[in-house]
């Protein structure tokens, strides 16, 4: 085999793209030194070093109907907080906020970003590679990614809204990295699901539970609820009423929603006679899961090879191998323990919805 090129990884990460800020200007106003106003200012000045000033970067925007981002822009401004869409990659971040700072330092970062089975769609650098510990670790290394100024208070935090990310400890040490100054910030973020625009609350978490079939070739609603019952023993959810649920019709309900993965790989050889042939699809799934391109790509997106509806077609001396994988995810909103029919508020301080590094 002369060489072997994937065209095509997680094909459903999102761009990107979007545009809006609002900037706070604070204007310091001449006053007469008496002693009085001296000693005043002397009692005062330690409430006064720093002022908190949080920005919201979101990172994407919404396709089709899908009005994610635009939900949780809705939800930042109504918090009066700065809210900035016009950084598309962690390098467009860093930049924009080394510009903008004026002297007011951070002591909130948000990055809100629809990432889907706890992959980020974020860019590394602008048309670079989407955000991994690995990738970016690697624009660390070779120096890509700009370095962040000194724009941080001393309890700075980076806040991600970005559903799942909170169990990829390797990359949230990396983040810490990527946006060390003199200070280093606090990381902020969660293992569930991040929902904005709900029906009965502007923005809530929920615990989220994965199933998955070849796209075209569901395997029906009973045996797709006797497979979460089987990976989720331990839950009491009737997994067969809720499969058909697709919205939450009152507060804290269970529902469902779907989406599909698709995946591509070319593979290039000096001739017909090097390329491989399968008889049995038994056959293709040993010689994937011996390409390491292949396997790791399957291994991040942790989907089981026999969960993708595969094709392969050769043209030329070109292999080309596609699957396409229907993953169905039920959302559990997670509620107040003291008043259940409450939605738990997302405080970034609540130790049972936010992990702190």
């Amino acid at each position: 085999m002369r060489n072997s090129i994937k065209i095509t990884a997680i094909a459903f990460a999102l761009t990107v793209i979007g545009c809006n800020t609002k900037t706070e200007t604070i204007t310091a106003t001449d006053v007469v030194e008496t002693p009085e106003v001296v000693e005043l200012a002397a009692i005062t000045a330690p409430k006064s070093i720093e002022q908190k000033r949080s920005v919201v970067f979101i990172a994407g925007y919404d396709k089709g109907g899908n009005t994610y981002y635009k939900d949780a822009k809705a939800y930042f401004e109504s918090q009066n907080k700065e809210v900035v869409e016009t950084a598309y990659s962690l390098q467009e971040i860093i930049l924009w906020l080394n510009i903008n700072h004026n002297n007011n330092p951070y002591s909130e970062i948000h990055i809100v970003n629809k990432s889907k089975l706890n992959e980020m769609s974020i860019e590394t650098t602008v048309k670079g590679e989407k955000v991994t510990s690995e990738t970016l670790k690697n624009v660390l290394a070779d120096g890509s990614l700009p370095k962040l100024k000194n724009v941080l208070t001393k309890d700075a935090k980076l806040i991600f809204h970005a559903s799942g990310i909170g169990n990829d400890i390797d990359l949230m040490d990396t983040f810490k990295e990527a946006f060390k100054t003199d200070i280093e910030p606090s990381i902020v973020s969660t293992s569930l699901v991040s929902v904005f625009g709900g029906k009965f609350t502007p923005h809530y978490l929920a615990k989220p539970y994965y199933g998955y079939y070849p796209t075209a070739n569901s395997p029906g609603r009973i045996d797709l609820a006797k497979e979460f019952s089987k990976k989720y023993d331990d839950s009491d959810i009737d997994w067969f009423s809720v499969l058909d649920n697709e919205s939450e019709k009152y507060q804290g309900d269970i529902y469902t929603y779907k989406f599909n993965v698709p995946v591509k790989w070319e593979f290039d050889y000096e001739n017909e006679e090097e390329i491989p042939s399968f008889r049995t699809l038994e056959e293709m799934y040993d010689w994937m899961k011996e390409n390491q391109e292949i396997a790791k790509d399957l291994e991040q997106m942790n989907i089981p090879i026999q969960k993708f509806r595969w094709f392969e077609t050769v043209k030329g001396n070109k292999l080309i191998i596609k699957g396409k994988s229907t993953v169905v995810v039920v959302l559990e909103p997670v509620m107040s323990p003291a008043y259940p029919q409450e939605y738990m508020t997302p405080t970034i301080d609540n130790l049972r919805l936010f992990d702190t590094l």
